[in-house]
Parts: structure tokens; sequence; C-alpha cells
């Protein structure tokens, strides 16, 4: 008689969520069969929207504005009363961008990251993905931003408020190297775009999509990866070192 052979069971949530960060493989396996996001972008969005509410509470948002301002050379020379009137009409703008970023960033950001991999895998390895496999992969790999978040939390409590660097909350990349601060703007965006948690993201990537077609080894879909990643780290670093 022939053997009847049953797909593999599909994994429960919370063995998804901790496999991510233990054993991501037969994670994304287990999603290209059975692609789900709703869980990791819901756990994310809530994740971004705590942490914004905790920069306002714990810092406010006129002295993230102000934080923001200082580093205008044109706006820091101005008057004191003139410096106020600009931070307050700067708020009516900050605050619900501030928020809307913090509800609607980490969807935008997956659906963009998504198309780039789904992209690139299909057009350059032929890898025959379809959105839902790609978007599902990228919200998963998106996790450990989450962890990010969390920990950059636990350090703003840690800390003196007036201490804590918004733009740079971990020094978790290679603008910790010792002299990189005092580099051009280009050179010091570039070395702080090279950090933990994006290394880690892109890694995440790679496994799923070479986890989610047997067309695409994993050294092939980290490149495909590292491409785009890359080329928008060298706009960034550009423009930073024309505005800086």
């Amino acid at each position: 008689m022939r053997e009847e052979h049953s797909s593999p069971a599909e994994m429960s949530e919370p063995a998804r969520l901790v496999g991510i960060f233990w054993e991501p493989k037969p994670v994304f396996e287990d999603l290209s069969r059975n692609p789900r996001f709703w869980t990791p972008l819901i756990l994310l969005t809530l994740l971004s929207v705590l942490y914004s509410v905790t920069i306002a509470r714990v810092i406010g948002w006129q002295e993230v504005v102000a934080r923001q301002l200082e580093s205008n050379e044109r706006i820091e020379q101005l008057p004191a009363e003139q410096r106020e009137r600009i931070i307050e009409q700067s708020l009516k703008l900050t605050v619900p961008l501030g928020y809307a970023g913090a509800i609607l960033g980490t969807a935008i950001s997956a659906l963009v990251i998504a198309a780039v991999v789904l992209g690139m895998a299909n057009l350059f390895a032929g890898a025959a993905l379809t959105f839902k496999q790609a978007f599902s992969l990228t919200c998963y790999s998106m996790l450990p931003m989450g962890l990010a978040a969390i920990l950059s939390m636990v350090v703003l409590f840690l800390k003196d408020p007036a201490d804590f660097d918004i733009q740079r909350p971990l020094p978790l990349n290679l603008g910790i190297i010792p002299g990189v601060a005092d580099t051009p703007a280009g050179w010091r965006t570039m070395a702080e775009s090279i950090d933990l948690f994006s290394i880690w993201v892109i890694v995440l990537l790679a496994i799923g999509a070479s986890a989610a077609s047997r067309r695409l080894s994993f050294a092939k879909a980290l490149v495909l990866i590292l491409v785009p990643w890359f080329a928008v780290v060298l706009i960034r670093s550009a423009l930073a070192g024309l505005s800086g």
C-alpha cells in the first residue's frame, strides 16, 4: 500500500514567537505553508506606541522638539522668545505625526520591506514567493525591533532623561567606536546604520526567504537583501553629509 505523508502540524503562535529568536528556520518553514502576520504586526505596533507614550511621559514632547532644533545653528542663534515660538509651532505637527508614526510606522515599514524582498527574490532568483509569504516572513523578522524598543525603554528609565539620546537609545552600532563621533556626518550616519538589530533583522529575512523557496539559498537571499539595504544606507549617509 502507498503510504500517505501528512503535512507537518501548524505551529502555535507562542511557538512561533519564541522560535523566531531561538530556532527561526522551522518558524519560517511553517509560515511558508501557513502565512500569518497579525500577531507580530499588532505586537510591534503596540510596543511602538508604548515607546512613544513613554518618551512623552518621561522626557516630554516639548523637550524632544527642543533637542531636535538644537542641531540647527540658525535657530540656536535666535532670541529665546523666538525659539520658544518655533518650538510651540513645531509641537502642533510633531505630536500628531509622532503618534501616527507609532501606529502606522510598523505596518508601512513591513509593507515596503516585504515588497523589496518579494521583488528581489522573484526577479533575480525566480523564487516564486507570494506577497502574503513575503509579508509574513517580514513581520516575524522584524520582531527583534520589538526587543530593541523594550530595551530602549529600560535604558530610558535607568538613565537620567536629560542624558537619554532619543536618536541613539542603544549603543549597539559601529558609531560607538572611538573617533567615529568626530568624523563627518555622512560617515557617522553610515557607522550608526550598521547596528545589531538591523543585522539581526536582515539575517532573519534571508533565513525566511530561503526557507520559503527552494530556489533560494541562504547566501543568495542574504546578498539580495543586503544590496537594497546598503543602497538605502548610502543614500542616507550622502544626505547626512550634504546637510551636516
